[in-house]
């Protein structure tokens, strides 16, 4: 006899359970499974970068852009393309020229299918999407694009959408921007001013390999070598979910006020030109509670904020002219300088 498929983990409930709390914690519950088979999928191609990537998954459920920064050859595109395969979906690669033009991101208007119009008639003109149109999009080599460009990402990085001529398209939903970097005393690079920097919610640098991680690379039993391997162990529809619950994870005043905290020992530091904004703080509260929910709770703790705060802070401490690593570097120290609540 023909059985039905289990019911899905974020199938909205029947009426049968009347707990509240029971609903919200099998939810939450889902949401960790998914995280986790996420982070499997990319420990399981990239060596060594357990802890990057739970930042990045982190990421993700938060609805947020994830920086990666390093020097080349440590795996920063390998790791932005196994996330993306991970999940299913549309998936588009930029690489970063110098030649690059916004247009050749956003897209542009072209002129229509009518033979008759003239070409500089807005009525014969169509809108041709840009590789910005997918679900997920890797951005490789972020900073070898001029500035001009690096300004393209603004709107589409914080709205989800680009205006061509006065006309908003939006992107696909869900979207997530992932881009890599190298270091600004890289040859070709040019530096990300502050306003583009703070449309990324979380930086990671992954570092050089250990010599075990280097030996699964070479070997051939992780890296790129395995990347075509890679399928998809999340559908859209189970990151939307996954996503909502996040959103729903409850966070105290006390906590808040915590992370505020932080954010004034940012602008306090000699060191920092402007300090943290705002945004910055909702940066680190929505990565605190992607935390939170990875460990199957639905609250957050002053322990997922400190675990938050240094990639959500790193490159918005660092500049256009201080590398990240010097931004890591006061975002360790300011969270040491500020206590946590006790409660």
């Amino acid at each position: 006899m023909d059985t039905l498929p289990p019911p899905s983990p974020f199938a909205p409930s029947t009426g049968t359970d009347t707990d509240a709390d029971s609903v919200i914690e099998r939810e939450t519950h889902a949401a960790a499974a998914l995280g986790a088979r996420l982070i499997g999928t990319i420990d399981a191609v990239v060596a060594g970068k357990h802890d990057v990537a739970e930042v990045g998954v982190a990421t993700l459920l938060a609805g947020g852009h994830l920086l990666i920064e390093d020097i080349p050859g440590v795996g920063k595109t390998l790791l932005a393309q196994v996330l993306a395969r991970a999940v299913g979906g549309s998936f588009h690669r930029i690489q970063g020229t110098s030649d690059l033009l916004p247009g050749d991101i956003t897209g542009s208007m072209i002129p229509g299918g009518n033979p008759t119009a003239r070409s500089s008639d807005l009525d014969g003109m169509r809108f041709r999407p840009g590789p910005v149109f997918a679900n997920i999009v890797v951005f490789d080599e972020l900073n070898r694009a001029t500035p001009r460009t690096q300004s393209a990402l603004l709107e589409l990085a914080e709205e989800s959408t680009v205006t061509v001529d006065g006309v908003s398209h939006p992107l696909p939903e869900p979207f997530m921007l992932v881009a890599t970097q190298n270091p600004i005393d890289i040859a070709g690079t040019h530096g990300l001013g502050e306003g583009a920097l703070d449309r990324f919610h979380a930086v990671v640098s992954p570092g050089r390999a250990s010599r075990a991680a280097e030996v699964e690379v070479l070997t051939g039993r992780k890296g790129r070598s395995m990347l075509d391997a890679v399928e998809a162990v999340a559908s859209l529809d189970e990151l939307r979910a996954a996503r909502e619950v996040v959103a729903t994870v409850q966070i105290t005043d006390a906590v808040a006020t915590y992370v505020v905290e932080l954010l004034d020992a940012t602008r306090n530091d000699p060191r920092v030109r402007v300090g943290a904004s705002t945004r910055g703080g909702v940066a680190i509260v929505a990565l605190a509670r992607a935390f939170a929910a990875l460990d199957g709770r639905n609250y957050v703790t002053s322990n997922d904020v400190v675990r938050a705060s240094v990639p959500a802070l790193a490159h918005r401490l660092a500049g256009s002219a201080t590398t990240v690593a010097a931004g890591r570097v006061i975002a360790v120290e300011c969270v040491a300088r500020v206590a946590p609540p006790t409660v």
